[in-house]
């Protein structure tokens, strides 16, 4: 063959070459582009302001009881792997994350493809649905990866208490947020929460976005922003104290009524995610955590009036928290000696009202891990003695659902504690949310 005939051969094997390379470079991208499309789509379908629950279909209210609960549902989860999470195996992250279900529900979840990994736009299972890795708690996760999780849902109930819209501005929406409903979609709760129900209810005033934290159990004013950039402006100005905060709480004693003078407690927190309490130094236990959790401490400051004492022994404070950790208030009031009287999490007492009875009769549910028992006798939660026919009845088990457990089905959870977000001002503007009834004479 000549040289020539060699050269021609050559070139022609090598535009060969590369339009087979170019061919499949395409043909990946229009599988990860059909694969992110997917992603989008599911995303899409899961979000409450394009598709918001259905007042009358998706919510019931018990009236004799006064709790709001969901109809059962599908729900696709999915969410792209946190960096927290690397290193950790897929079932270990969840039975971690999602401590509402022990870590034999994910391994089962695991094993029968409704707990998966997705990476580069595939789902790391065969076709059969089956997962391709062996160990019992799937792959170690790493970043850039997506977990997905196929669940029939049951929500914890909340107080039937509706979100009462306070003021509408260009910016801002100031609502008055019920105990024991969250914020936003954040563990067992979707529909049942603040977010939801305004978009269910409020559609005039658009896509909400949550300024600022207020804890599930904690009632009060919360300010949602109309768009991401005045969510971001408002929250640059809190973390730059530009903006001050005043809560009520009712605890345990006399308040330093001795002295009327403001109390000031600066101590740095920390906060167990699995547990969900905060942390001091001197907690017992503190020094026996591990390192992630020892890592978490900041910072935290919070100043305290004596308002008034009530004749039960309990006594009205006010509360200006400078800093936003995770349950701040409450922990403060327990280092100070003072823990809001009905916070059994940090040292209060589950009252023995003859509404929290109702609702520990109402909801009563089978609790199917031995910790979480342990953990509510110890807080006292669950004093309360139920008849077994009312339990057997309340109590049984959804075959699409083994081994639920619902944290939110137990008085503790279903409880109002007597804090309460009472004001947010700035320079030039103020929302103000009415006191609660807890916090009258």
């Amino acid at each position: 063959m000549s040289e020539a005939k060699r050269a021609k051969r050559a070139t022609a094997d090598a535009d060969a070459t590369t339009r087979t390379r170019r061919t499949r470079e395409r043909s990946r991208r229009v599988g990860n582009d059909r694969e992110h499309n997917a992603f989008d789509a599911v995303l899409e379908a899961n979000d409450l302001f394009a598709h918001p629950p259905d007042a009358e279909r998706d919510w019931l209210v018990d009236a004799t009881v006064g709790i709001r609960t969901c109809a059962p549902y599908d729900f696709d989860f999915v969410c792209g792997v946190k960096a927290r999470w690397a290193g950790e195996r897929l079932c270990e992250m969840f039975a971690r994350e999602f401590p509402m279900r022990p870590i034999e529900y994910y391994r089962e979840a695991y094993r029968s493809g409704r707990l998966r990994l997705e990476e580069n736009g595939r789902a790391a299972a065969s076709s059969d649905g089956q997962n391709r890795e062996t160990h019992e708690d799937g792959p170690i996760l790493v970043g850039g990866q997506r977990v997905r999780h196929f669940i029939h849902r049951h929500e914890p109930p909340t107080i039937a208490e509706d979100v009462r819209v306070l003021s509408v501005t260009d910016d801002v929406v100031a609502v008055c947020k019920p105990a024991t409903m969250p914020v936003h979609p954040t563990g067992q709760y979707r529909r049942n929460t603040v977010l939801a129900l305004l978009a269910s209810t409020r559609r005039d005033l658009g896509r909400l976005f949550p300024i600022h934290r207020l804890d599930k159990n904690v009632s009060g004013l919360l300010l949602l922003a109309r768009s991401s950039k005045a969510a971001n402006a408002m929250r640059q100005k809190m973390e730059a104290r530009e903006m001050r905060k005043e809560y009520v709480a009712r605890v345990k004693g006399s308040f330093n009524a001795s002295d009327p003078t403001p109390v000031t407690i600066d101590e740095a927190l920390g906060f167990d995610a699995k547990n969900r309490v905060a942390l001091w130094r001197e907690k017992p236990g503190t020094r026996d955590l591990d390192e992630r959790a020892l890592k978490s401490f900041k910072a935290a400051s919070t100043k305290f009036v004596w308002l008034q004492d009530l004749p039960d022994g309990t006594s009205l404070v006010q509360c200006e928290p400078f800093t936003g950790r995770s349950h701040q208030i409450r922990a403060h009031l327990a280092i100070a000696g003072y823990a809001i009287a009905n916070d059994v999490a940090y040292g209060g007492e589950l009252l023995e009202s003859a509404r929290a009875r109702a609702i520990q009769y109402a909801c009563d549910v089978l609790v199917l891990s031995e910790e979480r028992t342990l953990a509510r006798d110890e807080s006292l939660a669950i004093d309360y003695s139920v008849p077994r026919e009312s339990r057997e009845k309340n109590t049984a088990p959804c075959p699409h659902c083994p081994r639920v457990v619902h944290a939110g089905d137990l008085a503790i959870d279903l409880e109002a504690i007597w804090l309460h977000c009472v004001r947010y001002s700035g320079e030039g503007w103020e929302f103000e949310c009415p006191q609660p009834d807890w916090a009258s004479p």
